[in-house]
C-alpha cells in the first residue's frame, strides 16, 4: 500500500469526517467560541482543508507553508471570526484525532506490516500538517497583540 491509499480513505469519507468533527466541536465543553457560529460558519474551510491534506499525502511532500494554504485560511478565518486561540487549537486537535482514528480503523484492521507502515507514515504527515496550521495560528494571534 502507498500513501495515496490513505488519501483515498480520507477523501472518500470527507462528509462523514466533517459531520463527526462538527458533533465533537459542538459537544466539547471547553470550546466556547463556536456558539456564535452557524453550522456553515463552523464547517467553513474544513472540507477543503481535508482535500488539501489528501493532496499533501499523495505528493509525498512534507507539509510546509507552500502546501498548507487551506490550513492558513482556516486559522485566519477563525481569527477574523473572533475565535479564541485555545479554541482553535482544541478544534484542530479534534480534527486530527478524528482523521487518525478513521485511518486507524480502516488500515490497522488488516494488521499487516504494510498497513501499519502506511498508517505511521500518513499519521506523521497529518500531524505535521496540523502542526503547520497551529504554527501559523500562533503567529496570527501573537502578532495581533
Amino acid at each position: 500500500m502507498a500513501q495515496p491509499d490513505a488519501a483515498s480513505l480520507i477523501e472518500e469519507h470527507i462528509s462523514e469526517l466533517v459531520e463527526v468533527w462538527v458533533k465533537a466541536v459542538r459537544s466539547d465543553q471547553t470550546i466556547q467560541s463556536d456558539s456564535d457560529l452557524s453550522e456553515g460558519g463552523l464547517i467553513d474551510h474544513v472540507p477543503i482543508l481535508l482535500e488539501e491534506i489528501c493532496s499533501v499525502l499523495r505528493s509525498g511532500e512534507r507539509p510546509c507553508a507552500e502546501n498548507t494554504h487551506e490550513a492558513r485560511v482556516h486559522s485566519y478565518t477563525r481569527f477574523r471570526q473572533g475565535y479564541r486561540a485555545r479554541d482553535l487549537v482544541r478544534e484542530t486537535s479534534l480534527l486530527r484525532i478524528i482523521i487518525l482514528d478513521h485511518l486507524g480503523k480502516n488500515l490497522i484492521n488488516g494488521s499487516n506490516h504494510s498497513s501499519m507502515e502506511l498508517f505511521i507514515n500518513a499519521s506523521r504527515t497529518i500531524n505535521l500538517y496540523i502542526d503547520e496550521e497551529l504554527r501559523y495560528a500562533v503567529s496570527i494571534y501573537m502578532e495581533s497583540k
